[in-house]
């Protein structure tokens, strides 16, 4: 099976870290979809949200909004999520992927 991530959604606002510190634009939602492929290329899909918080971000480690990348979106999720919540989401689209790769077949008798 192989996993990817597409970001649809970013939600930020102006937060204030530990130090004091306003971080301008810090991402505090996250909507995404993560894809599996199998090796037949049967695929399906699970869709949520993750809520970063950037209330513990040193300022110098701050990521600003115009210096995203995907990478580091989907570095955030993969590290947010527990194991056990990403286990259920990769359950769920394996789940889907069964249920889809069925073949439906005309009733061999007439």
């Amino acid at each position: 099976m192989t996993y990817s991530w597409s970001i649809v959604k970013l939600k930020t606002q102006d937060v204030v870290n530990a130090d004091g510190v306003t971080l301008s634009d810090a991402v505090v939602s996250i909507q995404w979809i993560k894809t599996g492929v199998d090796d037949d290329g049967n695929g399906a899909d699970v869709v949520g949200w993750y809520t970063p918080s950037a209330d513990n971000v040193a300022e110098a480690d701050f990521v600003t909004y115009a210096d995203l990348t995907k990478e580091t979106v989907v570095g955030w999720i993969e590290s947010g999520i527990s194991t056990e919540l990403m286990d259920s989401y990769n359950d769920k689209i394996q789940e889907k992927i069964k249920t889809y790769s069925s073949v439906e077949k005309a009733i061999p008798w007439s």
